[in-house]
């Protein structure tokens, strides 16, 4: 289905119709009190035209219609009180049709217009939503959760990415941003997000992996100054994490209410392996353990880069840990990253232009037997 902000920008925000609705009401009633007020006859009733006009601005065909067939109407109820007038009466109610004609031609058209942008828009949603497949809830012992604000408006994607696969080797995460914007943008993560699904079952480790997405990657790449940063984790079912970053910012690690950084040395991005010195991807892989109760968070620059008035960057660490006190307890990964997104657009006070993309998983149980 079309997005709800489409719907609501192809409609005047409440405010316009509130203001149109009572101009259009001061006027008329100024045009009675003046035509049945005056001892002569005046020429108030020529603004009832005003009233069809106004709402047009504000209001679709239906009303516009009716605002002329009152303006029409009432200018002919004054002809008696004004003998001599028949010409004024048929100006006013000619303009009054026009109007109502020429506003009920630009409604259509802007219907028209968008229905088609909604349409566009439900096409690039389905896509898009192929894309960056919802992750599933719970895997094993472990709750995952994933949250994609897009910069640009009206869509849900962008060019961050992120994918989880369940697999022989242990519960594999994947989190990116592509260098650049638009489609652009998107067409190179959805060839990284291919790659990564049709050999993320293959490859018993992840350097192994993060191999197979710099060779996709490059045959790909047309710009020789185009990457993609990118954050790969691996999980096993006795919380074992193993982490390796492409570029990409590491992990961050909550328990018992702190946030931690996770180790992970930065190696080159994707598409960059032949830039000097060469990085070995086994090497940079580095081990965390986890306890019950954890949550680990992956995230772009998005979140972290957004900037209030001020100029001053997102102070990541210290607002999620703000969160965490604010709800002590066990982590709910979903409810954590709608907060942590709106805290984050809250502190830009709704601007940012960047996309931003989380993926949280939280640790909910010990494993072992019942």
């Amino acid at each position: 289905m079309p997005t709800e902000a489409v719907r609501r920008a192809a409609a005047a925000p409440l405010a316009t119709r509130t203001v149109a609705l009572v101009v259009a009401v001061v006027v008329y009633g100024l045009v009675l009190g003046l035509e049945f007020g005056a001892s002569q006859p005046s020429h108030a009733p020529s603004l009832l035209v005003t009233i069809p006009a106004v709402v047009a601005l504000a209001f679709r065909t239906p009303v516009v219609l009716a605002a002329a067939a009152l303006a029409v109407g009432t200018r002919w109820l004054f002809l008696p009180l004004e003998p001599g007038r028949l010409g004024a009466a048929i100006g006013t109610s000619a303009a009054s049709a026009a109007i109502a004609a020429v506003a009920s031609f630009a409604e259509s058209r802007r219907r028209r217009e968008a229905a088609r942008l909604m349409e566009v828009i439900s096409v690039a949603e389905t896509a898009q939503r192929a894309l960056l497949r919802p992750p599933p809830p719970q895997v094993g012992p472990y709750r995952i959760a994933a949250s994609y604000r897009a910069a640009a408006q009206f869509a849900r994607i962008g060019g961050d990415l992120y994918a989880v696969a369940d697999t022989a080797f242990g519960l594999r995460l994947l989190i990116g941003d592509v260098r650049g914007k638009g489609l652009e943008a998107v067409a190179t993560g959805a060839v990284v997000l291919g790659c990564f699904h049709e050999t993320v079952l293959d490859h018993p480790t992840l350097g192994g992996l993060a191999q197979r997405l710099e060779a996709s990657l490059r045959r790909y790449l047309t710009d020789a100054e185009g990457f993609v940063t990118a954050l790969l984790v691996e999980i096993t079912p006795d919380g074992r994490m193993r982490t390796l970053s492409c570029g990409h910012p590491p992990p961050l690690l909550l328990r018992d209410g702190e946030v931690r950084d996770v180790p992970a040395p930065l190696g080159l991005p994707l598409g960059l392996a032949d830039l000097p010195p060469a990085a070995d991807p086994v090497a940079a892989t580095t081990d965390t353990q986890l306890h019950p109760g954890d949550t680990v968070l992956l995230y772009t620059d998005g979140i972290a880069e957004a900037r209030d008035a001020a100029g001053e960057f997102y102070p990541l660490g210290v607002r999620l840990a703000a969160l965490l006190r604010s709800r002590p307890g066990p982590t709910d990964p979903e409810a954590l990253l709608d907060r942590l997104q709106q805290d984050a657009l809250g502190y830009a006070d709704g601007g940012t232009h960047d996309d931003a993309a989380l993926l949280a998983l939280t640790w909910t149980q010990p494993v072992g037997p019942d």
